[in-house]
């Protein structure tokens, strides 16, 4: 059994928490679907907008199933098809083995995080250890508003998006500038180390 499993089975057990679940199950169920789905995707679609208000030509924005990215030619090889050798992705990154809604990982809720993270093609999964044997660009990196998570492998922009401000924006197409903010400041600091990016391409290219 897995700690998150352990935890939840501990939680399960104790009597106030399970007279709680069970007294507001209609309304559990009715919010976590909302959550989970139109909220959460129309979320998506809010922070793809704010992408493509943040990055000017030739940066493009591109949507996958499920998130967004941002991309530029020279990131791109020419023999290659799909995002290319190097990008900038939406992700949600967990500290715990639950699954969490977009909602959840926006406001930083529940050991979930929004992050725009720098992301290779599996090929260029090396990246990582030519960025450690190069600590000046590393420094560069983190100069530029980027966190190095050794632990994990990763080069990202932390976005935590303000619960009140998301309230208020949710569910209008026209009122979420404010509450989106973090998004395009993260858009606008992952283009500004487009110089060390390309550096980093650089050095796993070879």
């Amino acid at each position: 059994m897995s700690t998150a499993e352990q935890s939840n089975l501990a939680a399960a057990k104790t009597p106030a928490i399970a007279a709680r679940v069970v007294t507001n199950i209609e309304q559990l169920e009715h919010d976590y679907r909302l959550a989970d789905g139109y909220l959460s995707d129309w979320l998506i679609r809010m922070i793809t907008l704010s992408l493509k208000a943040a990055a000017p030509e030739p940066f493009v924005v591109e949507n996958t199933a499920w998130s967004a990215y941002v991309s530029h030619p020279d990131w791109k090889p020419t023999k290659r098809i799909g995002r290319g050798d190097a990008w900038l992705e939406i992700v949600e990154f967990a500290r715990d083995e639950q699954d969490h809604t977009w909602l959840a990982a926006a406001v930083g809720a529940a050991g979930t995080e929004l992050n725009l993270e720098l992301c290779f093609r599996d090929g260029l999964s090396g990246y990582f250890g030519k960025l450690e044997s190069d600590q000046g660009l590393a420094s560069k990196l983190r100069k530029k508003g980027f966190k190095i998570d050794a632990a994990n492998k990763r080069v990202y922009l932390p976005i935590v998006i303000k619960p009140d401000l998301l309230a208020k924006a949710l569910p209008s197409d026209d009122n979420f500038d404010e509450a989106m903010a973090p998004v395009r400041e993260a858009t606008e600091l992952g283009i500004a180390a487009n110089p060390e990016i390309d550096a980093l391409l650089k050095l796993v290219r070879g």
